[in-house]
């Protein structure tokens, strides 16, 4: 049966197809014939047919509306990843920094207390620290869970040490107590004779920080104890042997329990000291110096996370056990 059909007009002996067809017409394709003998071929629409395919596999609006929610879902995501990747680096970088200035701090009082040496001179003072005096107030910390408390002190610490005749003064003094964190400086008299020695503890005392050497930044806490031979905090004088006396050891009327002034003379130095160290974080640092001083105590109370500490006890090489006797 031929692949085409004829109006309901057409006579019951149809004509046959023209002669140029062979098989079934292509799709699309529409025959039409009438009482002529030649049929015509009328081609398929291709242009409509091609349309009509493009219009049924494009995306519609709701599909490019859900498709741009998706997408950014998936930004936002790795936005907030790639943050958090952020924040870790930096307070990582942050802790990283404060260790590296803390130790280095911390092995440089240790190298040079431990050359701590007795003058073996009436009214020579040996070893020297002391919390600084009215208006400083000590910075209270509320440790995390707030059930304590850690008290932070800035002391000043000032020593001798010999290198054959020659003497070295040597001291630490942190800028700006009053305000809870500052600076640690330096003082340096190297190449002292016996002679000078009394009045260097003066000259440390009086020497304005413009002088020193800058050490570290960010100091929130610095204390310094005296241990004796039997490895017993200093908080009593020591033993005099009658010609002049060998200690002045006070207690601090501004921290409870606390040492607030050392003074060892003469022959005596401790027989080991323990020194520790607070550090302020470089970001929490910034924040509070741009508060008013009369603010930034407050502000530090509530960073005691902030804070990195260290502590070393350092054994005294020239410790002179009759001092203690």
């Amino acid at each position: 049966m031929n692949d085409f059909s004829f109006p309901r007009a057409c006579p019951a002996n149809p004509f046959r197809p023209a002669r140029g067809h062979l098989g079934p017409l292509p799709a699309g394709a529409q025959f039409t014939a009438g009482w002529s003998r030649h049929a015509s071929f009328r081609p398929p629409n291709l242009a409509g047919s091609g349309a009509r395919q493009r219009s049924e596999t494009a995306f519609s609006l709701v599909e490019m509306l859900i498709v741009s929610a998706l997408l950014s879902v998936i930004i936002l995501g790795l936005m907030a990843m790639f943050g958090q990747t952020q924040r870790a680096f930096r307070v990582g970088l942050a802790q990283t920094d404060v260790l590296d200035a803390g130790r280095a701090t911390a092995d440089m009082l240790a190298r040079e207390v431990e050359q701590i040496c007795p003058s073996h001179l009436p009214d020579t003072v040996n070893y020297y620290t002391e919390i600084p005096p009215p208006p400083y107030v000590p910075l209270y910390q509320d440790l995390p869970g707030g059930a304590e408390r850690r008290t932070n002190v800035l002391m000043e610490l000032f020593f001798l040490t010999r290198e054959n005749q020659r003497w070295t003064a040597i001291g630490y003094r942190v800028s700006n107590p009053n305000a809870g964190v500052g600076t640690l400086h330096r003082f340096e008299r190297s190449g002292q004779i016996a002679a000078n020695l009394p009045r260097l503890l003066t000259d440390f005392l009086t020497t304005p920080l413009t002088n020193l050497s800058r050490v570290a930044d960010g100091v929130v806490h610095f204390r310094v104890r005296a241990f004796d031979t039997n490895g017993v905090w200093i908080t009593d004088e020591l033993p005099h042997n009658g010609n002049f006396e060998k200690s002045d050891v006070r207690w601090s009327t501004l921290v409870p329990g606390e040492i607030g002034l050392c003074q060892l003379k003469s022959n005596a130095v401790p027989a080991a000291v323990e020194i520790e160290l607070g550090f302020l974080e470089a970001r929490t640092l910034a924040r509070a110096n741009a508060l008013p001083a009369t603010a930034r105590p407050e502000f530090l109370q509530r960073q005691a996370g902030r804070v990195h500490l260290f502590r070393q006890l350092i054994p005294i090489h020239s410790v002179d056990g009759r001092a203690y006797q």
